[in-house]
């Protein structure tokens, strides 16, 4: 599972003989304490022995642990005795089983016939997985070229690496949005309304104070990426010092490749988004400055939905979020700790809705890998061939107590919901890691977890 990046493991373990070695001895002793003396093998126990104790102490990551532990709960039960068994449960030219019979011989000819090559299936991924292996890999060798790339431009008449990356950078200038300035947006921010049903306004309203940090944070960036580029053409010029910083950030630009100055700060902390390239990462630059001055000067009445990709914090945006809903319901005497996050995926795109909701917000800008959404069966359905990322429609997210979700009484289908994580970016990791819902499935939530189905802000 681990070639194929992210959607196999979030992290990539170094699992070894010695894990399988545990295991194993494990497993003897189990045999020798249960069948030998006419007790039922425990599955829970060897469930969890491989899942959580000798595989699982390796594991970092909540969700490869699930995912583990969907395997183990797969595999190690009583039907492995049965003679039909079959490590897939689909239709193949050839089925991975276990070989009859106790002669070493007989092991040794069913390893002979197993294929060179096995196909995404067996680990429970869909064939997709296969074309985002391969991308990924021409990916790898595609930066690598242009890495090793000579920058210096040979021969006469062609405009040299300064002369372009200036050209670059006054165009760049020119297109830099407004700056925000705090004395002018904390005393617009005072002005704007909280949540409705509820006496708060200006900075009591939770939202409207996370309004005000994500202000702050792109004007932070607005500010640098500004003072950046001046100080890269003025260095071209010989006006300043070219350091090597500056020289740094210079070859970014030629490769259209986002400088890590924007990226991040001096101790390597992420500031704002990850973009492979130069042109999609300022693009995301203009699209935030809008959403943000929307909102700030038009406040929420007019944001049916919010482009959860845009916001630098989203989880602080859906702390937010619960919060106003707990003080709507002040007089039910909801608490704050009991209150847990709900979702509903609408039946459509987030230009098709018409008002702002009384609870809750609406988000949009996600999309959905290693599956897809039907919108007229309101599930979770196969992927597609060869479209490794769907959009997804927009979501409506509220806040409510467990007692009252259970009163809801919701449909997921027979067998439960699939409890899908929401992530920044592709890159499947705990800090990138937003929030987790609930997805409405025919099919048991075991298949969705091994085809390694989640949903990202972001798809590159």
């Amino acid at each position: 599972r681990r070639k194929f990046g992210p959607i196999g493991w979030c992290v990539p373990y170094e699992y070894n003989n010695s894990d399988l070695d545990a295991c194993l001895q494990f497993l003897e002793k189990h045999v020798v304490a249960t069948i030998l003396v006419g007790v039922p093998v425990s599955w829970v126990t060897v469930q969890y022995m491989v899942a959580e104790a000798q595989y699982g102490g390796r594991i970092t990551d909540d969700l490869d642990r699930e995912l583990f532990i969907t395997y183990t709960a797969k595999w190690f039960c009583d039907d492995i005795f049965k003679t039909t068994f079959t490590f897939n449960n689909y239709q193949a030219d050839y089925s991975y089983k276990i070989p009859e019979g106790l002669e070493i011989q007989q092991y040794r000819d069913g390893i002979e016939t197993i294929p060179p090559v096995d196909s995404p299936l067996i680990f429970g991924l869909h064939p997709n997985a296969d074309l985002t292996y391969r991308l990924k890999e021409a990916a790898e060798m595609i930066a690598t070229i242009i890495e090793t790339q000579p920058k210096d431009t040979g021969g006469s008449g062609g405009k040299s690496v300064d002369d372009i990356v200036k050209e670059q950078c006054l165009d760049l200038l020119s297109k830099m949005p407004e700056d925000f300035v705090e004395e002018i947006f904390r005393a617009q921010i005072q002005k704007l309304k909280g949540p409705p049903n509820t006496p708060d306004k200006g900075f009591s309203a939770p939202l409207n104070i996370f309004l005000f940090q994500e202000l702050q944070r792109l004007q932070n960036i607005i500010k640098i990426v500004r003072t950046n580029l001046k100080s890269i053409s003025m260095a071209i010029d010989g006006t300043v010092v070219m350091t090597t910083d500056l020289l740094a950030d210079l070859g970014s630009i030629f490769d259209a490749r986002v400088p890590i100055r924007w990226t991040n700060d001096a101790s390597g902390a992420e500031i704002s988004w990850l973009m492979p390239n130069l042109g999609g990462w300022f693009t995301g630059l203009t699209d935030r400055h809008q959403m943000l001055n929307n909102w700030l000067e038009n406040s929420r009445s007019v944001m049916k939905s919010y482009w959860l990709t845009g916001f630098t914090n989203a989880q602080g945006f859906l702390t937010g979020m619960r919060q106003e809903v707990t003080r709507q319901h002040k007089k039910d005497q909801w608490a704050l700790d009991d209150v847990i996050s709900h979702t509903e995926v609408l039946p459509h795109d987030e230009v098709k809705i018409r008002d702002v909701p009384e609870e809750g917000q609406n988000i949009h800008g996600l999309f959905i890998e290693g599956g897809r959404w039907d919108r007229q069966l309101n599930r979770l359905e196969e992927s597609e061939p060869k479209k490794l990322y769907v959009a997804m429609p927009a979501i409506y997210v509220t806040a409510t107590t467990a007692r009252d979700l259970k009163a809801m009484g919701i449909n997921h289908g027979p067998h439960g919901p699939y409890n899908s994580a929401v992530y920044k970016y592709p890159k499947r990791n705990d800090r990138y890691l937003i929030f987790r819902l609930l997805l409405k499935t025919e099919l048991h939530p075991f298949h969705w977890k091994l085809r390694g189905v989640c949903l990202v802000a972001q798809t590159e």
